[in-house]
């Protein structure tokens, strides 16, 4: 556990209790909490062996539990408040526009489902409701319909403890078993767990028998929390064919024809005559394209390209970041603290950025060769202009340019906003461009055609963001475009813990079918800066 996911946890008990109509004044304490804990420097484990003294906002009533969820990992006053609100209305906080105060209001009309508001919603009956209008009547069944789309999927990065916690099961029984279907692949979300295991039924069944509900021939159905879970039981002769089915996708696998058996997936394409793919190159999307013979690696990547530090949002230093960075064996990183237009995430006023510069300036004297890069995420305005004038925004090595508000735009304004914005000399990167958040919102509506070319035209590069809420630019779409763009792998690392996403970022390439050439992560820091200009 970080600080940032400590201080999530005190937010959403605090929305948790405004829905349930509680004291407003203890929501207020454990927001002031939730936010002052997150701008702390110090080490969480070292927080809590202090008791959390000294924290502002954290009183002796609050600081014992802060201390028991860091030591056992369990919040369990936020589990009861949990338990008092029925499962669907706890759906509500996965429908973009609905805080703990609409969620109520909800609530209090008999509405309890996301089914139940998109009904509502269609009928016009939400805006008998006091504070639910036309448009936002109209707004809310959309993202009701995006949530329950899904509902039932999770992202990948949050899979992976699951996935994990099943191979150690597997292991400890000493059995062999890998991880298939969309995991595998890589899909930004997954809505089942699949395995192959060399066992037969019956020892599953003796592995795994909490999560294990039926057994059809050869494969065992279960769930792991809310994901469905299936495993594909193999011998040693037809190990690798199951795997290479199991893994999919249905089409790619279709594509193949009648499938050889095999030990493994390699013999089984060695049958066929084909190069064995890597599972990322397995998409409907995929079919008839060549995968490249080299794909992008982690050592290609020279620096890491999109963070933040505690100028801004972020609940690192500028040296914490800048010495995991170096840990990692990069040669640079790039600074990336919003900008002045972003006061809810601690943008930058003027002089602020002056006193990071002349820190940086510092740190790259001492952490020689290292280099730090002064970056901005400016925030795309509403007209397509960029944060601050041009004369400041000439010092910067690097300019990201992201939108962050005005997702809702008609299409078109949308499409000139971000032409604009790409017109500007000195953007070097397109930030998320969509601004999606997976399973919570759809993100811009724009002519990505017309967007896309522009950016070609200007040389400015479109980062594929590797956070696992983001994903953005979608791979598909990178991929349609991967031999006339260049791209950006950003971390968006808002703390340490976010700087291992590149290793997701990289699967996204791998999907997009990008080599070294194609990513300016690979270029050098002078490159870089230098690009543009």
């Amino acid at each position: 556990m970080n600080r940032k996911e400590l201080a999530g946890m005190l937010e959403y008990a605090a929305d948790l209790m405004e829905v349930l109509g509680e004291g407003e004044f203890r929501a207020q304490a454990y927001r002031r909490a939730a936010r002052n804990i997150e701008k702390l420097e110090a080490d969480l484990e070292v927080l809590a062996a202090q008791g959390f003294k000294g924290v502002p906002g954290v009183g002796p009533a609050l600081a014992p539990m802060l201390t028991e969820i860091v030591q056992s990992g369990e919040f369990a006053y936020m589990a009861e408040l949990e338990a008092q609100v029925p499962p669907g209305v706890l759906e509500f906080f996965r429908v973009q526009g609905l805080g703990p105060k609409r969620i109520r209001a909800l609530w209090e009309h008999g509405i309890d489902s996301l089914e139940e508001l998109i009904r509502h919603g269609e009928a016009g009956r939400l805006q008998g409701i006091p504070g639910f209008g036309a448009k936002t009547e109209a707004n809310l069944v959309q993202a009701a319909r995006f949530a329950l789309e899904g509902l039932r999927r999770v992202l990948w990065g949050e899979a992976i403890e699951a996935a994990e916690l099943l191979l150690a099961d597997f292991a400890g029984a000493g059995i062999r078993a890998e991880v298939a279907g969309s995991f595998r692949r890589g899909l930004e979300t997954i809505g089942n767990l699949d395995f192959v295991a060399l066992a037969g039924p019956e020892a599953v069944q003796n592995a795994l028998g909490r999560y294990i509900e039926r057994i059809e021939g050869s494969v065992l159905h279960g769930h792991l929390g809310g994901l469905p879970l299936k495993v594909f039981c193999a011998t040693p002769q037809d190990y690798g064919t199951v795997l290479l089915r199991a893994t999919g996708s249905r089409a790619f696998v279709e594509s193949l024809g009648e499938l050889p058996v095999g030990q493994s997936e390699a013999e089984v394409f060695e049958q066929l005559g084909r190069r064995l793919p890597s599972p990322y190159w397995r998409e409907p999307e995929h079919l008839g394209l060549e995968e490249p013979e080299q794909a992008l690696r982690r050592e290609d990547l020279l620096g890491l390209i999109h963070c933040h530090s505690t100028y801004s949002d972020g609940t690192a230093s500028l040296r914490t970041m800048a010495e995991a960075a170096i840990a990692e064996g990069y040669s640079y990183m790039v600074i990336t603290d919003h900008s002045q237009s972003a006061p809810y995430a601690g943008g930058l006023e003027p002089q602020r950025v002056k006193a990071q510069w002349a820190e940086i300036e510092r740190l790259n004297v001492e952490l020689a060769p290292f280099r730090i890069l002064k970056g901005i995420e400016s925030d795309i305005l509403p007209d397509g202009s960029l944060d601050y004038p041009d004369e400041m925004l000439a010092g910067f090595d690097v300019v990201i340019g992201s939108l962050h508000s005005g997702l809702n735009l008609p299409k078109e304004e949308q499409t000139q906003r971000l032409l604009r914005a790409l017109d500007n000399p000195h953007l070097k990167i397109l930030g998320h461009p969509t601004g999606r958040l997976l399973l919570r919102r759809k993100g811009a509506e724009a002519d990505w055609e017309r967007v896309l070319e522009r950016a070609a035209e200007r040389g400015v590069a479109v980062e594929i963001n590797c956070n696992h809420h983001r994903c953005d630019l979608d791979w598909r779409l990178a991929l349609q475009w991967r031999d006339r763009l260049r791209f950006s792998l950003g971390t968006d690392a808002h703390s340490l813990e976010g700087l291992p996403t590149i290793a997701y970022g990289l699967i996204l390439a791998a999907k997009a079918g990008l080599s070294k050439k194609q990513v300016v992560n690979a270029w050098k820091a002078e490159t870089l800066s230098r690009a543009g200009s």
